[in-house]
């Protein structure tokens, strides 16, 4: 169910530039274990920073704009799904 929700939320704030775990603006920095990893994301709290204050070229998730539930499930769905 969790992962159902985090699936949702990406396809609607994150799919458009990350589709398949990719990156359409920098393709070094996909949501593969590999990049996540060189780029210091480890953990759902570490996605969830970066959605909240992203570097050039990324849309800042603002609680505002998508809520601290959401931007949990989604950075949870990108490790369970992405990280391998």
């Amino acid at each position: 169910m969790a992962l159902a929700r985090g699936e949702a939320a990406f396809l609607r704030n994150c799919g458009a530039c990350h589709a398949d775990g990719g990156n359409e603006v920098n393709p070094v920095k996909t949501l593969s274990r590999a990049d996540l990893r060189r780029n210091g994301i480890l953990t759902p709290d570490d996605i969830v920073r970066l959605m909240r204050n992203p570097g050039p070229g990324m849309l800042k998730f603002d609680p505002a704009t998508l809520s601290d539930e959401d931007a949990r499930a989604i950075a949870e769905y990108i490790l369970a799904t992405f990280n391998k």
